[in-house]
């Protein structure tokens, strides 16, 4: 991220210490969304704390990070847009890594499954989770050197893609349909809608007059005088 952003002429010298509490209040998001998904592990709450026993929960982190971002590049006075597109590009490549941890730590049971795909008799969800975020970040840095979308659409294509890759990859857990395997569903969906609205009201075409009369102009792709 201090590379893409030094390649882009920003400031980085508050990056790193942006980056570090960003991790901290998104494990703390994590935990305590965990704490209130699964209350009947946690006989006190004072076990919240105790990070050492396993327990997160990725939407919760994502949300905290994503404010905890949000609120130093602002109090740093960045360009929003474009901090905004590389830190995207840093959540895919970390989604890659965790994702790969977790496939090697056998965290997700896949549905039963015997073909090309399959690993020991079942779908390797997380490993499939690997695959799509290091595809996705692939073509979204890819497009990012280019240069040639306007500050902001990569963010929101990095996480449409992200979260579609991941409520299609989900259909194949074991649980998939079943208490909170539904509801995380349910919530990718509605981040997913969200994030498109949104893109749209921001970067959709838009009709205006000019001196030869009504036209469509796009705001996805940056203007050049």
């Amino acid at each position: 991220m201090t590379r893409a952003a030094r390649s882009r002429k920003l400031k980085t010298h508050h990056l790193f210490d942006t980056v570090l509490f960003t991790l901290l209040y998104a494990l703390v998001g994590a935990r305590i969304s965990y704490y209130f998904v699964y209350q009947n592990q946690f006989h006190t709450i004072g076990q919240i704390f105790y990070f050492w026993q396993g327990g997160l929960v990725a939407l919760g982190g994502l949300l905290a990070g994503f404010l905890s971002f949000m609120y130093f590049i602002r109090r740093e006075r960045d360009p929003i847009w474009q901090m905004l597109d590389i830190g995207a590009l840093g959540l895919l490549l970390a989604w890659t890594i965790g994702k790969f941890g977790c496939f090697l730590s056998a965290c997700t049971v896949g549905r039963v499954a015997d073909n090309f795909i399959s690993i020991n008799g079942a779908y390797p969800v997380d490993l499939l989770s690997t695959i799509w975020a290091i595809i996705v970040f692939g073509i979204m840095l890819a497009i990012w050197l280019r240069n040639r979308l306007s500050d902001g659409v990569v963010f929101f294509l990095s996480l449409e893609g992200l979260f579609l890759g991941q409520l299609l990859i989900n259909t194949l857990k074991a649980d998939f349909g079943e208490g909170i395997i539904r509801v995380e569903a349910m919530i990718d969906l509605t981040i997913i809608v969200a994030l498109y609205l949104l893109f749209w009201k921001l970067h959709g075409p838009r009709v205006q007059k000019n001196r030869f009369g009504l036209a469509i102009r796009n705001f996805v792709f940056r203007h050049r005088r």
